[in-house]
């Protein structure tokens, strides 16, 4: 009702009231209405001051409660973003320190590894020498010390190493003699001094022969026995080359190697009294390092009887006796140089021994700065500290341990290395984020608090209007209603006002809960409305997956003695354990039901690796139970210890999808599931239980290893009597795979004469490379040329993978190579004019012989074969000459005329020696890791590298990553710096090798389209694709690459027939090895006569040809060419009679050799039709067909 309907009914009862008074006693009414109006005026004013006092009121209250709240809300945000941004930086600051640390001590634990273990090499020469010259101790030489000596120094980081034989008092006077007659090595090691551009100690033309053992005060007192110097690099003889006894020095040190047959550090020099100054300077001068900083020693037994097994024990110590030391000095400086990224600064390392010896060095990056003797490390990060024994560092590296040798002493005077930060590392993060960061944010509340005000005076104003119509109408009413009506008109406006209220809040409350339930029901509803079309359920098969049931054994009668508490402890502690190593391995968790936990792998993403993942995830489950119920044992009480996990594993299709409804959940469905199931029921504690499917993917993936056959048959319900297997995953293999799992590394084998007579002959044909690329890099540096700036291209950034991608993408269509430069070439001195560093040299015969262990012993993919590539890729190149006659014309007697000319004719390829290198590199490494199948059976088998590769080129691919992968370790940095020297030519390296190892996979019929088509465009329709002249010849200079690897990969089909039918023989034992493992599905001798027929007639004579027809390889182009034809020839009247020989040395299917004269006596019809199958599939036409020989070779 508004306000006017209550007015009008007003105003009619007033004058119904009237008339009722209309008499006498009229004036009494009258009177008491005035009275009444008189007093209603009063009461009006006063109900219009309390309306607007009390609305002013609760106004200005909730005013000034938001105000106060955004103050607070203000000050406490900035105070919490402060503080979150400096613990931010605090964090920051602890992760740095940690992480430092821990390189810290992995750094100096795998220094003093290599330092022990030069001395252990050296220790080996000692004996090995010994018992070669059938010698007797102590009178032994170390044939060729100095230069040995300055290879351990080098790698040891020390800066003195001695060689010291025990000698009794009986052999005193007969050594000192020996000695006498002995000390040629004292100027052979002052002639290597000299020559050592590296050596800034003192050399000495001449030297006093003191013909006595030795001390420093003179010839040494008749002793039990002594430990004179003999052998030593530096050597600085002012004051006798030999005889000083080291134990009338350091007798103490001595005696503890003698008991302990273990390494002792001995006591810090220049601490506090820096005594041997003048000893240690002469030998390291003052140019690389403070002769007055600290030093330390370290003497390695040496046993008279060691041998590279001897396994040196207190139980046994009369067969091995120490029969001398070596002694290695160096500086503490050195222990810590190059230990840390340059951007890591401010650690502090506090050095210390149980002998009372303290100092402190800081390390800023690659550098070190000795602050003094003592702890000089801020008290104030006492809390930070990281510490560490000296003897036990080794065992921190992040790899395996390589040092096999004597341990560190641990008993006597054993050294510790404390670790602190320091306020240079701190200031690194801090900064003035915190303030920055608290400003913007106050800043934005008071933003909002501005906004708040403005906002608040336009809602003043307002109310102050709705309030002056409220106090008006309130008014009104006041003056047309008498008190008594004017109260329950209010009351019930009032009344009204809160039935409304609650009828709608009850209602929204009523919608809202039928909204809720109509969304609890919705699920429901949509099943059932799924056959109609509408809400299709979640659901996918997945043919290829592993599913695992793991059951914990004991776990009913242990719970029903336990609290609630403790089973979900214990559960929750098991599974959450589970499901981090799920997340690691790309395991998907399905449930939890109970005490058993069910995984699968292999969906939702699908893996071909799911069996071997699930395995591993299976064994790791199996360990973490253990640990996890040792651990808890001492909380959730007795036999907690003895629970037992029950794994049961099957592979297969399974349907898997959402359940839906008020619970939705992820759920498996099928046989898998059920047989997984079965498997863990009937397997036993502690034992991976797992299927016939299961082993054999573990088989496919060369697993085999991991299983053993379980023993009789096993009784499934549903399934009857079943054969199964228990796996046990190991931790190591032999694989070298470089597809999802890597757990397994690289299986370095000793190699054999022969091998190692080729991995010398790929050293010499490499370091002839290497040569020319320093000569020419030598060359272009001297001239000033940008190109070689490192600081305008910066160092190269080696990665062991590609960042994206696989390695068949990078595949370029046109690899640009440097142009060719005049000055250059005249400038550039000849190989034999160059030295390799030993350094290089090492690195570079490590890593071929790694290359050589890292092929598989397959019949003719193998390191020889990939040798015998090289010689053909060598050859070739030796062969891209211009004709003499053309030359001759052209160049005249001018050296850089004549490369011009060369250069221009080979389309770049002679002028460029990382070219030259990457094509020799490339055939070493193209059949690395290879499996003895081709790439489509890989794809059949579903290896997991197929995934990994798209099953593209997967063989190539793998063996481009793992070879990469080998140059991208540490050990080999030297020898990727003398390859390439910046980005550029790191970039330019990695391009090449990629497409030269791709092409050799033929057997693609997309690669082999697109490698005729990039030919077509480069020699056919050059010309006339508009391109300019250096693209163009880039263009023809990255093809001729590729079919120059082509052919070397097959020479042997183009070479002497002897030669052919060598490797023939070894590619068809190969494939029939394939064929009697099952990895083949016929028999090659059912068509390597045809096969090779083909094979000639569609690939080898056309690749010939080819080489032929670029016109860059000279008379050898000719040759191959005259060769293939020779040799198909000859297959064409011999290659019956070579098969049948062949097929002789195995147990042949009879129906094989009844087909043998068939192929005879149809010669003609039967070439015609296999051939025809064969070029068939060559040019992708067919499918379907049996390619023998370039299916072999497609890996």
């Amino acid at each position: 009702m508004d306000n006017s309907i209550i007015i009008a009914t007003a105003r009619g009862k007033d004058e119904n009231e009237e008339s009722l008074f209309d008499d006498d006693n009229g004036s009494v009414a009258l009177g008491s209405t005035a009275s009444e109006s008189t007093d209603g005026g009063e009461n009006i004013k006063k109900q219009q001051d309390n309306i607007a006092q009390n609305e002013s009121r609760a106004v200005s209250l909730v005013r000034f409660l938001v105000f106060f709240l955004l103050i607070a809300i203000t000050a406490g945000v900035a105070v919490g973003v402060y503080f979150y941004v400096s613990n931010a930086e605090t964090k920051s600051f602890e992760d740095e320190f940690r992480d430092s640390s821990d390189k810290a001590f992995d750094a100096i634990g795998s220094a003093l590894d290599n330092s022990l273990g030069a001395s252990d090499n050296l220790m080996g020469s000692a004996v090995s020498h010994q018992l070669f010259t059938n010698s007797s101790w102590p009178f032994v030489t170390v044939p060729n010390f100095a230069v040995k000596a300055q290879k351990i120094l080098t790698l040891s980081r020390a800066s003195v190493i001695g060689f010291y034989p025990k000698v009794t008092d009986a052999d005193r006077t007969e050594w000192e003699e020996y000695a006498l007659e002995n000390q040629g090595w004292i100027d052979e090691s002052l002639k290597v001094q000299k020559e050592n551009k590296y050596f800034r100690g003192t050399n000495l033309d001449s030297y006093f022969d003191y013909p006595h053992i030795h001390t420093n005060q003179g010839p040494s007192a008749t002793n039990p026995k002594y430990y004179p110097t003999w052998q030593t690099s530096p050597v600085v003889p002012t004051w006798g080359a030999w005889g000083w006894d080291l134990y009338a020095a350091f007798g103490t040190d001595l005696e503890e190697v003698e008991n302990t047959r273990h390494v002792v550090m001995g006591q810090t020099d220049n601490l506090p009294v820096q005594a041997n100054v003048d000893w240690i300077a002469d030998r390291v001068g003052h140019d690389d390092v403070d002769p007055t900083e600290p030093f330390f020693a370290t003497y390695y037994p040496i046993i008279g009887n060691a041998t590279d097994a001897v396994d040196v024990t207190m139980l046994n110590p009369e067969n091995h006796k120490v029969v001398g030391v070596i002694a290695t000095t160096m500086f503490w400086r050195k222990l810590f140089e190059n230990l840390l990224a340059p951007g890591s600064r401010g650690l502090v390392a506090v050095i210390g021994s149980d002998c009372n010896q303290t100092f402190t060095f800081q390390i800023d990056g690659p550098e070190v700065e000795f602050l003094g003797e003592g702890d000089l490390h801020g008290t104030k990060y006492d809390g930070f500290v990281r510490f560490s024994y000296m003897a036990t560092l080794g065992e921190r590296a992040l790899h395996e341990r390589l040092y096999s040798g004597f341990p560190l002493s641990t008993k006597y005077c054993p050294y510790w290395i404390r670790l602190f930060p320091s306020d240079t590392m701190k200031e690194q993060h801090e900064s003035n984020d915190p303030i920055i960061f608290t400003i913007v944010t106050v800043s934005i509340f008071i933003f909002t608090t501005l906004f708040f005000l403005v906002y608040d005076c336009v809602s003043e104003r307002r109310q102050k209007k709705v309030l002056q119509v409220a106090v008006q109408s309130t008014a009104v009413v006041s003056n047309l209603f008498p008190q008594v009506v004017r109260d329950r008109i209010f009351r019930s406006q009032e009344e009204k006002a809160i039935r409304k209220e609650r009828v709608s809040t009850a209602k929204l409350r009523l919608q809202q809960f039928l909204r809720n339930d109509d969304r609890a029901h919705g699920m429901e509803m949509q099943a059932g409305n799924a056959h109609e079309g509408e809400n299709v359920p979640i659901a996918e098969l997945f043919s290829d997956t592993t599913v695992m049931f793991a059951d914990i054994a004991g776990f009913t009668a242990w719970s029903s003695v336990r609290e609630p508490a403790q089973v979900f402890t214990l559960l929750e502690t098991l599974y959450g354990s589970f499901d981090r190593l799920a997340a690691r391995r790309g395991v998907f968790k399905v449930e939890t039901i109970g005490d058993s936990y069910v995984a699968v792998a292999g969906l939702p993403e699908p893996r071909a690796d799911h069996a071997v993942v699930m395995a591993k995830f299976a064994r790791e489950v199996r360990e973490k139970t253990r640990e996890n119920v040792e651990t808890l044992g001492t909380t959730l009480g007795p036999d907690t210890a003895d629970l037992e996990i029950r794994i049961g594993l099957n592979s297969g299709p399974v349907t898997a999808g959402v359940l839906r409804g008020e619970r939705a959940r992820f759920q498996l469905f099928g046989d898998t599931v059920n047989t997984a199931a079965r498997m863990e029921s009937t397997g036993l504690v502690s034992k991976i239980h797992i299927s016939q499917s299961t082993a054999d993917l573990l088989i496919k993936a060369g697993k085999s290893h991991w299983i053993s056959k379980r023993d009789g048959e096993v009784e499934a319900k549903g399934k009857g009597k079943i054969q199964t297997y228990w796996a046990e995953p190991k931790t190591r293999g032999p694989s070298t795979s470089s597809g999802h799992e890597n757990d397994d590394e690289i299986h370095v084998q000793a190699i054999d004469d022969k091998t190692r007579r080729l991995v010398e002959w790929n050293v010499e044909i490499m370091v002839k490379l290497l040569k020319q690329i320093v000569s020419r890099r030598e060359a272009r540096e001297a001239l000033g040329r940008r190109a070689t700036n490192k600081s305008a291209l910066g160092a190269p950034k080696w990665e062991s993978t590609t960042r994206n991608g696989t390695v068949l993408d990078e595949v370029k269509e046109v690899i640009m190579l440097p142009e060719f430069d005049p000055a250059v070439a005249k400038a550039s001195r000849t190989a034999k004019q160059v030295a390799l560093s030993p350094t290089v040299m090492a690195q570079l015969r490590e890593y071929i012989t790694l290359i050589a262990t890292m092929y598989t012993d397959n019949p003719f993919h193998n390191f020889e074969h990939a040798s015998h590539v090289t010689m053909s890729v060598v050859k070739l190149m030796s062969r891209i000459i211009a004709p003499s006659d053309q030359v001759i014309q052209e160049a005249g007697e001018t050296k850089g005329a004549y490369e011009s000319t060369l250069h221009d004719h080979t389309y770049g390829i002679t002028s460029d020696p990382l070219t030259q290198f990457a094509c020799v590199f490339s055939a070493l490494i193209h059949d690395v890791d290879h499996p003895g199948v081709p790439n489509t059976q890989l794809v059949k088998e579903a290896s997991p590298l197929v995934e990994t590769y798209k099953g593209k080129s997967v063989a190539e691919q793998n063996s481009v990553d793992l070879s990469w992968r080998l140059l991208m370790e540490d050990q080999f940095e030297d020898l990727r710096m003398i390859i390439c020297h910046n980005k550029a030519a790191m970039a330019r390296f990695r391009q090449l090798v990629v497409n030269a190892v791709m092409a050799t996979d033929i057997m693609d019929k997309d690669l082999k389209s697109l490698r005729n088509q990039r030919w077509d465009k480069a020699f056919a329709e050059g010309n006339r694709l508009g391109e300019s002249l250096t693209v163009n010849t880039n263009r023809k200079a990255t093809i001729v690459i590729e079919h120059l690897i082509q052919a070397s990969d097959v020479a042997h089909t183009m070479q002497h027939w002897h030669i052919f039918r060598k490797w023939n023989e070894r590619l068809f034992d190969e494939l029939y090895a394939a064929y009697t493992q099952g990895r083949a599905e016929k028999n090659p001798a059912e068509f390597w006569y045809q096969g090779e027929m083909g094979f000639f007639d569609f690939y080898i004579i056309p690749l010939a040809k080819k080489l032929s027809d670029c016109g860059v390889f000279g008379v050898s182009s000719d040759e191959y060419l005259s060769y293939a034809m020779k040799n198909r020839e000859e297959w064409e009247n011999r290659g019956q009679e070579v098969v049948a020989a062949m097929i002789s040395k195995y147990e042949v299917p009879k129906e094989v050799l009844s087909h043998r004269p068939l192929l005879a006596n149809d010669k003609a019809q039967g070439a015609e039709s296999d051939s025809s199958n064969h070029v068939a599939d060559l040019n992708g036409e067919k499918q379907g067909t049996i390619v023998p020989v370039t299916d072999l070779l497609s890996v």
